[in-house]
Parts: C-alpha cells; sequence; structure tokens
C-alpha cells in the first residue's frame, strides 16, 4: 500500500504543483529581505545615495507584498488539500487541525529567538479558513476586499477624530534618530543581549495576537483578506489548470504590474512629498487617505502580478532552469524560512557577529542576496537527494502521524 493509497497525506513532489513553488520561492526573497531591515535599516539616518536607492527598491518591490504574495499561498494551499480530500473521500478536518498545532509550535520555537514570527499567526488565523472553507467564491472576494480597507479606512477615520495625528507634514530630524539609533545599539537585547537575554525579550511575544494592530499595514487582518484571496483562486481551479486559465494569468501579470508599481509610485510621490525620506510623514487627511489605499490595494494587486507573471515565465524554455530552481526554494519554503533567520540573527545579534542597528539599506541588501543565492544553490542540491525538507519532514510525519521516506529511491 502506497502512502497516497492508505489515507489523506501530504503532497509527493512529482504531484506538487510546480508554478506555485516558483513563486512561493520568489516571495521567500522579499521575506529575507524586508526581515533584515527590521535590524536598524529601516531608520532615516541613512541618507547615502546607495542606501536611499536600495530602502525604495525594497518599499515599492517588496515590503508588504511579499507577505502578502505568501500567505496567498497558503490559502491557495488550504483550497488544494481541501479539494484533494474531498476526491479521495478522506477525513480533513482532523488532519488540518494536527497540522495547524506542529505549524503553532514551530512557530512558538521561531518566535523566540525572531519576535516578528508570522507562523502562528497562520495557525491561528488558519482555524478561520475552516469556518469559511464552503462560503461561495463571491463572498471570499468580498470579505478579502472589506478587511484590507480596515488599514486605510481605519487610519482615515482616526485622523477625522484628531486632526493632529496625520495633517502636520513632518521633517525627519536626523540627529534624533541617529541619538535613538545609538540608543538602541548600547542598550537593545538583540545588539548587546546574550542568547538567554534574546529569549526572554522574545519570549514576550508568545502566544501571537493575531487580530493585534489592525491599524498597521501588515495585521493580521491583511493577513486573513490574502488567506480568503487564495482560497477563492483555489475554488476557482486557476492553478490546477493553468492552460485553461492562460488568458486570466496574462491579465493578471500586465494589469497587476501596471497598476500595482503606478499605486506604489503614488503613494511614494505622497510621502516624499510630505518631507520623510524614512516613509513616515504626516499628511493632509485626504492625502492620507489616498496614499493608505495607494499602499494596501497596490501592494494586493501588485503580489497578483508577480505570480501571474511567474507563471507566464514558467511557460518560457529559457528561463526554465532558473525558475525549477527557484521552485526548489519554494518546496522547502518552511526551512528555508527558518534558516533565513538563523542567519540573519547570527549576523545581527549580539551573542553573533553584533551588527544590529550598524548596517544600512544597501548592505543589508547585499547580504540578502548573498544568503539567498546561497539558498538557491543548497536547495537545488537537496532536492536531488530528498524529497522533503528536514522541517518539512517533520511537519508531515507529526501531522500524519507517520514519516514518509526521506530519501530518494526509498
Amino acid at each position: 500500500m502506497t502512502w497516497a493509497e492508505g489515507s489523506y497525506g501530504p503532497i509527493d513532489p512529482p504531484r506538487r504543483i510546480e508554478t506555485i513553488d516558483m513563486i512561493r520561492g520568489f516571495a521567500l526573497f522579499g521575506v529575507l529581505l524586508v526581515n533584515m531591515f527590521n535590524f536598524g535599516a529601516f531608520s532615516p539616518i541613512w541618507t547615502g545615495a546607495g542606501d536611499r536607492f536600495a530602502f525604495a527598491l525594497m518599499h515599492v518591490f517588496f515590503e508588504t507584498k511579499s507577505w502578502r504574495l505568501f500567505a496567498l499561498l497558503f490559502g491557495l494551499g488550504f483550497s488544494i488539500q481541501l479539494i484533494r480530500a474531498e476526491e479521495r473521500g478522506t477525513r480533513f478536518v482532523p488532519t488540518y487541525l494536527r497540522r495547524l498545532a506542529v505549524l503553532f509550535l514551530i512557530g512558538v520555537a521561531h518566535a523566540l529567538l525572531f519576535a516578528a514570527d508570522v507562523l502562528m499567526i497562520y495557525a491561528e488565523l488558519g482555524l478561520l479558513l475552516l469556518v469559511l472553507r464552503r462560503a461561495p467564491p463571491r463572498l471570499l472576494l468580498v470579505l478579502a476586499i472589506a478587511l484590507l480597507a480596515v488599514f486605510p479606512l481605519g487610519r482615515a477615520a482616526n485622523a477625522a477624530v484628531d486632526p493632529n495625528v496625520t495633517t502636520t507634514a513632518r521633517t525627519v530630524n536626523l540627529e534624533r534618530a541617529r541619538a535613538v539609533n545609538e540608543e538602541l545599539r548600547r542598550t537593545h537585547p538583540y545588539a548587546v543581549g546574550s542568547a538567554m537575554d534574546v529569549l526572554r525579550a522574545n519570549a514576550r511575544t508568545i502566544p501571537a495576537n493575531p487580530l493585534g494592530g489592525p491599524l498597521g499595514a501588515e495585521s493580521g487582518l491583511g493577513f486573513l483578506a490574502m488567506f480568503l484571496l487564495g482560497l477563492y483562486v483555489g475554488r476557482r481551479g486557476i492553478f490546477t489548470d493553468v492552460d485553461r486559465h492562460s488568458a486570466v494569468f496574462r491579465r493578471g501579470a500586465a494589469l497587476g504590474l501596471t497598476l500595482g508599481l503606478s499605486a506604489m509610485a503614488l503613494e511614494r510621490a505622497i510621502t516624499l512629498g510630505a518631507g520623510d525620506p524614512g516613509g513616515d510623514s504626516g499628511t493632509g487627511p485626504a492625502l492620507g487617505l489616498l496614499r493608505d489605499l495607494s499602499f494596501t490595494y497596490g501592494s494586493t494587486v501588485l503580489c497578483l502580478g508577480y505570480a501571474s507573471t511567474v507563471v507566464l515565465l514558467a511557460r518560457q524554455s529559457r528561463l526554465r532552469w532558473f525558475l525549477e530552481r527557484l521552485g526548489f526554494v519554494g518546496r522547502l519554503a518552511l526551512t528555508v524560512y527558518l534558516t533565513q533567520t538563523l542567519a540573519f540573527t547570527t549576523i545581527f545579534y549580539g551573542y553573533g557577529l553584533g551588527q544590529a542597528f550598524r548596517m544600512g539599506p544597501a548592505r543589508v541588501t547585499a547580504i540578502a542576496i548573498v544568503i539567498f543565492g546561497l539558498q538557491f544553490a543548497a536547495c537545488a542540491w537537496w532536492v536531488r537527494r530528498f524529497r522533503y525538507g528536514p522541517v518539512e519532514w517533520l511537519w508531515r510525519g507529526l501531522t500524519y502521524l507517520r514519516f514518509p521516506p526521506m530519501r530518494l529511491g526509498t
């Protein structure tokens, strides 16, 4: 009896939808880059031309977009698992609940090392996918759009109640910013703490609050919106029959990239026009709402454009080699995500190289490219020998209560 014949089980590599892995691999680079900016590169103190250029690239092309894209794929993966379980006539809910429980525990361990963990949030909000799994596709789409609106409309409502919140344009006080950054270098647990200091500081983030900070651009509501959008895409069968939906992907690439980048250019122009090179300026209420709407929906449309573009490029033989290896990264997504954290915390934390709050956007971007390049090569080496990444293998074994063969040919 084979694994597939025995029960509802994990998707074996031959049955995976390659383009989804390719998109996930692309998203992982953005996730790495944005995570690394959290250790001082977001500060406005980096005013050199190279740093300003690197910051703009990160903000326009990756900030929020990478996590939105990753969350979209989580909802899409849920839909595919549900459809395959129904095809087999097997029970889906108990297995899925175990899957989320294991993911939550992995997230707990990860959060002790890096406070900006999202795995716990995925596991917590993943429960709502069960509740909405039978919802009509149109309702899923409406809910996703409405949830995304909470951030811009909520901020606009706050500005209406207290106009002083956003109506005064602020010029960055570089001296104050430098003093704050210097203080972080001397006192922050990441910069000067021991491993135990880091664990104690990060333990306060456990468990994650998926509904905390609803007026933030990357709140749990935004993740849930993308889960629902991914569920909608999966219910429509768009990725399971790419040839039949080729026109959808062509429109998605053209409109997604054009509208998404235009919206991001508008958001950036409003932000810089208010006088803040770091992207945190005050504006008038109307411009503030337009800026937030542009960023929220522009980021979402742009990530859809990214996904559609990867699918189209995967059909071109000239890029097949590169995209296949990008897909290998996506196949090992959980392992890659966790090893990224191991890499950059070693670089930044005081018990490692101690570079927290000492690197600007240009250096951080260069190091992120090197780290991802090493992972790109390592994943290609790994998948030629093993069916699953080490963390994926552990996750699947604990989820399905038996461990599949690890090595190829067994």
